[in-house]
Parts: structure tokens; sequence; C-alpha cells
């Protein structure tokens, strides 16, 4: 079984939930076993990972509202700068990384601004 990256907004809180889509390979963040073990490294978690590092025991994780978008862009930013010396496979390591990058550029530039963007892994 695969972790995916799902996308998506509504345009006020309670309003319906418009999905996007997410083309493949971008929507996989790897195997679930696989995905556990490099998010529970406690390396992620020393650089200021504390979000995702949750997909370490935690099944799904949610960032919703623009707040959270860049919560998540500020991790994903710390993750590409520390991405070389965490030690795990480097194809998975940067496959990972760009989908994040890809899926979260999506999600900010297909989202209107006065909606309430969600991304989740899950």
């Amino acid at each position: 079984m695969s972790r995916n990256i799902y996308l998506g907004f509504r345009l006020n809180d309670s309003g319906p939930y418009t999905h996007i889509e997410v083309r493949p390979p971008y929507f996989i963040l790897g195997t679930q076993a696989t995905s556990k073990r490099f998010w529970s490294l406690l390396q992620l978690r020393e650089i200021g990972l504390t979000q995702l590092s949750e997909l370490g025991s935690t099944d799904p994780i949610y960032f919703v509202g623009w707040d959270m978008l860049a919560d998540l862009w500020q991790e994903i930013s710390l993750l590409q700068v520390h991405l070389g010396s965490i030690d795990f496979e480097a194809e998975l390591k940067a496959q990972w990384l760009s989908h994040l990058v890809y899926c979260y550029f999506l999600l900010v530039q297909t989202a209107p601004r006065e909606s309430v963007p969600e991304f989740s892994i899950g």
C-alpha cells in the first residue's frame, strides 16, 4: 500500500470540497513501510520537520488553510536544504522531495486566494 498526496480546496470553511487532480506519479509518497521508516528518522525532527515527521507514526496528516501551507513550505525548504545529509536512499529522497514541491505549487497556483486550501498525505 502506498501513501498518496491529496489536494483540494473549499471556497469557505463549510463549503463543498473541490478536488485537484494530481498527475502520476506525483501523488505518490512511497509505500507505507518505507515512508514510515524515512519520516521517523530522528534527524528529520532535529532539522525542524515537526509536522512532516508525524508521517513516521501517524496517517494521514493534513495542512489546511494558507497559514498551514506556509508551515508546509517551511518544512519542504528545510528538507531540501538538508537532503544530502539525511541517511536514506538517494533516489527516494529526491523523488519524494520533488513530489512534495510539485504538489505544493499545484495547490498554491490552483486554489483561489480567498479559498481554504487542503493538502493531505495519507
